[in-house]
């Protein structure tokens, strides 16, 4: 495999967040040795399993968990290992994700000097209610500390993760938060909206009416006011969550929704070698054991028929601003008055000729207008299968 993403799962944070749903652990529980000890020993399986197809990275993504939340001399030796076991001459974009409340200037000048180039910071609001009721730790105060820090470092690629619609927010102090990141130019930023994870505390309180979230309506106002101000500061809306300033997109990430292989190394990790797609075990400590014992920590393993790549060319396409090609659609069939429904409610534009390209309403409907398509071409399928014409 020429080129390839590679993600790394470092699964300790110093709080668990009540809303995440991710492989993580507590850092007062956190093994570091052990941790880098399993991330080489699974490199090395998966060396062996791939016919050595990991080896040259276009992408390098450390996320969690919180990587930074590690001690300086683990992270560190956790870079070192990389840089001497990765041909990393043709990486061209290094990312470490950074909660504000770990960030100190040890970590980001050891990140500066092993090479990585963007930070994503988990700023998640710069509203104290809001931030109170996510569970955060860290202050607005402390979180707007955190990029200037990293501007200081030498880091000029930073993207800041915010949360819309969540308990404790205002429309005010959400617009408050998106002047305040415009104002210290910050080139990227990626916005979600708040999922409810079924087995979260978030979502057990809610359950029980202890804690009250905005409603879509809400959701719909914060992401037109989200995509507004951007806009108006020279962001480009590229993908569903993500906007940038020229030159600032996430090349990682665009690699998962163009369908560039990837292989994700530690708990939880998801891999893509182009054809097949897998995940690691989730529990931490089961995936120690399982690599401990030689075992690679691989499982729910499928390999994609034409249909589903297909499917999943025009599902991860229909995510991003670009779009996807007419030809390759038509030839599925039942496409055109697909097409014709979406222009005419303003979640696509038909230009230029050959692709169908999302609007902005088209972005936040993303999921909505790809289940219409495939239900029609479900339709057209059925009414020429033999014998279910009529």
């Amino acid at each position: 495999m020429a080129e390839f993403g590679l993600y790394v799962h470092l699964p300790y944070c110093r709080s668990i967040c009540p809303y995440c749903a991710f492989a993580k652990a507590p850092l007062h529980r956190a093994e570091p040795e052990r941790l880098l000890n399993a991330l080489r020993r699974e490199w090395s399986m998966a060396l062996a399993a791939d016919d050595s197809a990991w080896v040259r990275p276009r992408t390098i993504y450390f996320g969690g968990g919180t990587p930074t939340a590690l001690e300086g001399r683990t992270l560190r030796a956790l870079l070192s290992w990389l840089r001497d076991s990765l041909d990393l001459r043709r990486v061209r974009e290094w990312t470490v994700e950074a909660n504000p409340e770990g960030l100190d200037a040890e970590k980001l000048a050891i990140l500066r000097d092993a090479g990585v180039d963007r930070l994503s910071l988990g700023i998640q609001s710069l509203e104290s209610s809001a931030l109170r009721a996510l569970g955060r730790i860290h202050t607005a105060e402390r979180g707007l500390q955190a990029i200037r820090m990293a501007r200081a470092a030498g880091f000029e690629n930073v993207s800041v993760d915010l949360m819309l619609a969540v308990p404790g927010e205002s429309r005010g102090g959400f617009l408050r938060s998106l002047d305040a990141i415009v104002e210290l130019g910050v080139p990227h930023v990626s916005a979600y909206t708040l999922q409810l994870e079924e087995g979260t505390p978030l979502a057990a309180k809610v359950a029980r009416g202890a804690v009250t979230v905005p409603d879509e309506e809400a959701a719909a106002e914060r992401y037109d006011d989200l995509t507004r101000v951007l806009a108006a500061a020279g962001y480009r809306h590229y993908e569903v969550s993500s906007y940038a300033l020229p030159g600032y997109e996430s090349r990682h990430n665009q690699g998962y929704w163009i369908r560039r292989p990837y292989l994700g190394l530690g708990p939880g990790a998801h891999s893509f070698d182009g054809t097949t797609r897998w995940r690691n075990d989730e529990d931490v400590t089961r995936y120690f054991t399982r690599v401990e014992s030689g075992e690679l920590p691989r499982e729910a393993r499928e390999q994609l028929s034409t249909r589903q790549a297909q499917e999943e060319t025009i599902f991860l396409g229909l995510r991003l601003a670009r779009g996807i090609r007419r030809g390759p659609l038509a030839r599925l069939g039942g496409h055109a008055a697909w097409a014709a429904w979406a222009e005419k409610s303003g979640a696509i534009r038909l230009d230029p000729p050959g692709r169908c390209r999302p609007t902005d309403l088209g972005l936040l409907l993303s999921h909505e207008i790809s289940a219409e398509l495939f239900a029609r071409l479900d339709a057209e399928r059925a009414r020429l299968t033999p014998g279910n014409a009529g």
